[in-house]
């Protein structure tokens, strides 16, 4: 099944990574997505990894961790709109998330594993959707979404941090 994007809409928060995903069908869009992420890590140095473009900001490594958590939680979010259920889910300290992962005390390759592992999964998980739940909305932050979006959001998300990397840290 080929899941289009969105349509054009106020996504609230979640405008900027919706239009900033590859403009083609989601799973497509997932791999490709992880596939220029996988390329970019791989070519930095370990110097690289631990840079901070400013005292108290999030070295790369931990921007990893952040992507990790950040797509589990699209994931969860997806799933219980997807299901029906429209409950407000109560936000999360992403800073206290990246504190305390000790991402910094971890390898390129361990970071990189794991989110390749959650990246399978969210594929996974919309390869075994109905095509009636794509379009099922709810809550998230300060917009009604769709699962639809949320999963362009996903993809979004990684160009937007990878954007920042390339812009403020190199």
């Amino acid at each position: 099944m080929l899941i289009a994007p969105p349509a054009t809409a106020d996504y609230g928060f979640y405008n900027g990574y919706v239009t900033k995903a590859p403009k083609t069908d989601l799973i497509t869009a997932l791999k490709e997505n992880w596939n220029e992420l996988e390329s970019f890590v791989g070519g930095l140095s370990d110097e690289q990894l631990l840079l901070r473009y400013e005292a108290g900001k999030w070295n790369i490594k931990e921007v990893l961790a952040h992507l990790i958590d950040a797509e589990r939680n699209f994931c969860y979010r997806i799933m219980r709109i997807s299901r029906g259920d429209q409950a407000q889910l109560p936000m999360f300290s992403v800073h206290e998330f990246v504190v305390n992962s000790f991402a910094t005390e971890r390898s390129r390759e361990s970071l990189m594993h794991e989110l390749e592992l959650v990246r399978k999964c969210t594929i996974a998980m919309y390869e075994g959707m109905h095509p009636s739940m794509l379009d099922k909305t709810g809550p998230a932050r300060d917009v009604i979404i769709s699962v639809r979006a949320l999963g362009f959001a996903i993809a979004g998300h990684v160009t937007h941090h990878v954007d920042i990397i390339k812009e403020r840290y190199l």
